[in-house]
């Protein structure tokens, strides 16, 4: 039916048509189809409800059904479940009723499934136990409703909980079964365990075969214990049996030991009973071996000795248990015990027998040794052959000595004579000495007398050897002295006895010791002679020594030429001393001088300065004069130079006043003394002073102003002009050019390249680094009280390279670095005004340095591809920048005087070394690096003809990396807001750039 339109309800039609009314929908309920819903049965759920219902709908944890168990009536108001499970049938479900106009739903139903139980587990317990300990029993089975436990041991009921236990006795081990039950579900499941109870064992104890253990002998052993015994174990040393000697029994209860021996069986033996739930261990047995007696062994004693000495023998045997020992000497029984004595006669020579025995082994020993009884040595005494031993003649010595002397021997310094000047009578008694030496035959001597049972030897015997003397020596002082000092004359002579001295002065005795002093004066000047003698050898030696004596110098003066020192006149220093000067010498400043306008006299006694100069000739002065012993210095003289007046300077500059005003007129000129003044006006004198006061000026004040300067000393004068004009009406006054600016004049000093020393700068100039940069402001007032330097428009603070002249006016800079290149100006004050110069632009000059070739090179080569565009640069940190020259293979490359160097279209041909320099012409200083380019073929695929572009990238790359070369992948046009992508032809000198809103 359709309803009519608004326009026709206007007009007042009306329309028919079938009205269907719908009451609302009450809220559905849930039937089930079993109380219980079981896991892997069916199970249904109806949706009742009352009302016009249409349609129904069920939703499964708020989603439709869709799982291929889940079925639905034709009307879908049944909803059944197939095979059910306890996991993804839980729902919960809602049904939902329609019609055209209303729905509503049931409340959510969750499905209870019963399931189980599943298999019964016994939680995990041991299966064996000892007497008296809790055992617990705990089953579990997953269930819903939850499982019906029942627990029967060994067939018969003994509880129905899930967990249950029991004090462990014997009377409990058997088989416990856990049965699991679900009355719902029907199921039924067990498990059964077998639990064993053991009684602890008891200590067992070891039984042995025989009552002695033997060397060499069988031996066995029997582990002896009580108790339910499953195994036996032995123990030797804490370890199990290893050795091959070791055998055991089948039940391993007996361990039998072959051939026994003392080190390697002693034990302790352990042995050990066990069953699967306790163990028990013997005490340890020590195995007591009995051995020996091994070979029988004689204390080491001496062979021989001499009577009446106490000789001990002693004999032993490793033996067990020890041995019994019987002494023999010379067949005949002395002693029954291992050790005994006897004191030394004559009648003891002879044979030693001991035996050593063993009654449990039955084992005996025997060992012999012989021994020798000497009386013994007296002590030797040594006989020289002359009373004096003489350096060069031969020597004597005897060895004398009484008793049985089998040897003579000789020990000088302790050690056997080995100089070939050394001869040994045939008998060695007699030792003689060729041609004795003061040091390698003093000695000690020793002799020694021997037989084989002692020795004895003489006491020390060192020879005292006469010498000399060798040549005389006079102790080292100087030649020359001042007079009055203390001079001490030393001779020294090697010599045994001591030399006897006498000294001669100019050939006439004046000493007879070796050491003798005076107070030099003039007379004593001349030859000291030493002579040394000895009366043992005969001989005599002399030494001369040649002493001058100088007076001491007086300290000089300095005198000059003239009475004032005038500037630009000569002017000279005499050094005036007395004494005896043999040398004259000047320092200026404490330097030796090194002006052209200095000159000396032949004798350097007299300094001349031509042109005398106001600041370089100031001095300190100072005069040497030296002779061989001394010198002596002049006080410090300081040149106090006369000059000027420099022509005058009038402050202010300003030179319209108006009528009225006030005028201080101040003259100031550079002179020493300081200058006198008159001031002139229109050629009338008005006073003498520097400065010229006019109050209330009015036309008559105008005209030209002199300032007369003038220095009575230099007989100097001069003048400065100034036109002042007046005014009836007041105007502004304006600086002149003179004083708005000052100007900086600058020098700078070279040391490491081929520039002029003292180059001057005007306005801008480079210097290079590690020079020497000097800045001048040019002022022609010396007197104005300050002057301040700005860098850069700001205040300049000095650092350690930076010094400043006395008044300011220069600026030194030493060594000059790169960092203080800029701007330099200076500024003046004077009471009235202040005084800027212009900037003065400094460029420090370096480099060039860090030469680089891009693109970036693996090993020193570059790739290029045949026919492709390779645009090769370079750059080097320079200033001023860089010239650039190319070089291929060596040879220069003209029309390529750039920093980049373009291969257009590579060819075989342009394969090769490329070589970059790099030059600072004002450093006059070259660099240079190379690469090696290869041209190489394209590897396949088709080559993108025209597809090279070169682009400029900022901001990509680090300074030194200018101007990279990209390429684009493609060829056409790029649409506005989209994307292209470039990538650098540096072979990953750069990472791949993605540059948006790059236009067309």
């Amino acid at each position: 039916m359709e309803r009519p339109s608004e326009a026709s309800q206007s007009r007042g039609s009306t329309w028919k048509g079938l009205l269907i009314i719908t009451a609302p929908l009450s809220k559905p309920a849930i039937l089930i189809s079993n109380k219980t819903a079981v896991e892997s049965k069916d199970f249904s759920m109806t949706c009742k409800a009352k009302g016009q219902i249409n349609t129904y709908q069920w939703f499964i944890n708020g989603l439709a059904p869709a799982d291929s168990r889940i079925q639905l009536s034709r009307d879908k108001r049944t909803l059944t479940i197939r095979r059910l499970t306890r996991r993804e049938n839980k729902g919960p479900y809602v049904c939902e009723i329609q019609n055209p106009l209303f729905r509503n739903r049931s409340d959510p139903f969750t499905l209870n499934v019963a399931y189980g139980p599943d298999g019964a587990t016994i939680i995990q317990t041991p299966d064996v136990y000892p007497i008296g300990i809790r055992v617990n029993f705990s089953c579990s089975a997953p269930s819903n409703p939850r499982s019906q436990f029942t627990w029967l041991y060994n067939g018969r009921f003994f509880s129905n909980t899930s967990a249950v236990f029991v004090t462990a006795a014997l009377r409990h081990t058997g088989n416990y079964t856990c049965i699991a039950s679900n009355s719902v579900t029907g199921l039924v499941r067990n498990q059964t365990k077998i639990i064993t109870i053991y009684a602890p064992l008891s200590k067992p104890t070891i039984l042995t075969s025989n009552n002695t253990a033997v060397e060499t002998k069988d031996f066995s052993l029997t582990c002896n214990g009580t108790g339910q015994i499953h195994a036996y174990q032995w123990l030797i040393n804490g370890l199990a049996p290893a050795d091959s000697r070791i055998q055991l029994s089948p039940d391993k209860r007996t361990l039998t030991i072959r051939r026994l021996t003392r080190r390697e069986n002693k034990g302790p033996y352990v042995c050990e009973i066990q069953n699967p739930l306790s163990r028990n261990r013997s005490d340890p047995f020590t195995q007591y071996v009995a051995y020996g007696p091994d070979i029988a062994t004689i204390v080491q004693t001496p062979d021989v000795y001499p009577t009446g000495a106490n000789i001990t023998f002693s004999c032993s045997a490793k033996s067990n248990p020890s041995s019994q020992f019987t002494w023999l000497h010379n067949g005949q029984i002395f002693s029954n015990a291992a050790s005994t004595y006897v004191t030394a006669t004559l009648m003891h020579t002879g044979t030693y027998t001991c035996k050593a025995s063993n009654s449990f082994t039955g084992l005996m020993h025997t060992q012999t040794k012989n021994i020798t009884i000497y009386a013994q040595l007296s002590k030797p005494t040594i006989l020289t052959s002359n009373n004096t031993a003489v350096e060069t003649k031969d020597f004597s010595l005897t060895c004398n000595g009484t008793g049985q002397i089998h040897a003579y021997q000789w020990l000088i310094n302790g050690l056997a004579p080995a100089d070939s000047r050394i001869q040994l009578s045939p008998d060695k008694r007699t030792l003689t000495i060729r041609r004795l030496t003061r040091r390698e035959n003093k000695g000690p001597y020793v002799c020694e007398i021997q037989n084989p049972l002692s020795r004895n030897r003489s006491d020390p015997f060192t020879l005292d050897v006469a010498y000399g003397p060798d040549t005389a020596m006079i102790v080292r002082t100087p030649d020359e002295y001042p007079t009055g000092a203390n001079i001490t004359f030393s001779c020294s002579a090697q010599s045994n006895p001591p030399s006897q001295f006498t000294w001669l002065h100019n050939g006439q005795h004046v000493s007879n010791s070796a050491t003798f002093s005076i107070i030099a004066s003039l007379n004593h000047a001349g030859s000291h002679t030493c002579i040394a003698s000895n009366s043992f050898t005969g001989l005599m030696h002399t030494q001369t020594k040649n002493i001058t004596i100088y007076a001491q110098l007086s300290k000089p003066t300095i005198l000059t030429s003239n009475n004032t020192a005038v500037e630009t006149k000569d002017f000279s220093l005499t050094c005036n001393g007395t004494g005896q000067i043999h040398a004259y010498q000047w320092l200026i400043n404490g330097l030796a001088p090194a002006d052209s306008r200095i000159q000396l006299s032949p004798d350097k006694r007299t300094l001349t300065i031509r042109r005398l100069t106001r600041r370089e000739n100031k001095g300190p002065y100072v005069c040497e004069i030296q002779n061989p012993l001394s010198r002596n210095r002049s006080d410090p003289f300081t040149l106090d130079v006369a000059y000027g007046p420099d022509t005058p300077r009038i402050i202010p500059t300003v030179d319209q006043y108006p009528v009225g005003a006030n005028i201080m007129l101040i003259c100031s000129a550079k002179s020493k003394p300081p200058a006198q003044f008159t001031w002139f006006h229109n050629r009338k004198k008005l006073r003498h002073s520097a400065k010229l006061s006019i109050t209330n000026v009015s036309l008559n004040h105008a005209g030209t102003y002199i300032c007369h300067a003038s220095n009575s000393y230099t007989g100097l004068n001069s003048t400065k002009h100034k036109t002042l004009t007046i005014y009836a009406k007041e105007k502004n006054t304006t600086l002149s050019a003179e004083d708005k600016n000052l100007t900086i004049n600058a020098e700078f000093t070279i040391y490491e390249n081929l520039m002029k020393h003292n180059k001057t700068i005007n306005s801008t100039s480079f210097v290079i680094e590690n020079g020497t940069a000097v800045l001048t402001c040019n002022t022609e007032d010396e007197d104005l009280p300050d002057i301040w330097w700005y860098f850069n428009n700001k205040r300049l603070i000095l650092n350690d390279r930076m010094t400043l002249s006395e008044y300011g006016q220069t600026l030194t800079i030493m060594p000059v670095k790169r960092e203080d290149s800029g701007a330099y100006r200076c500024e003046m004050w004077n009471p009235f005004l202040v005084h800027t110069s212009n900037s003065f632009n400094l460029v420090v000059s370096y480099g060039p340095e860090e030469i680089k070739i891009l693109p970036k090179h693996v090993h020193g080569q570059i790739e290029v591809l045949l026919k492709k565009k390779l645009i090769l640069e370079c750059w080097a940190n320079s200033q001023p920048p860089a010239q650039y020259i190319w070089q291929v293979n060596g040879s220069s490359i003209s029309g390529n005087s750039g920093n980049t160097y373009t291969i257009s279209q590579a060819s075989w041909e342009h394969a090769g070394t490329y070589t970059c320099v790099a030059m600072n012409k004002v450093a006059n200083t070259t660099i240079s690096t190379k690469i090696t380019v290869k041209v190489i073929e394209a590897s396949g695929g088709s080559s993108l003809s025209g597809g090279t572009i070169t682009v400029i990238v900022a901001g990509v790359v680090e300074k030194y990396l200018m101007k990279p070369t990209l390429t684009i992948s493609s060829i056409g046009i790029i649409m506005d807001n989209g994307t292209v992508v470039l990538t650098c032809n540096a072979e990953n000198e750069y990472s791949s750039i993605a540059r948006e809103n790059a236009g067309t």
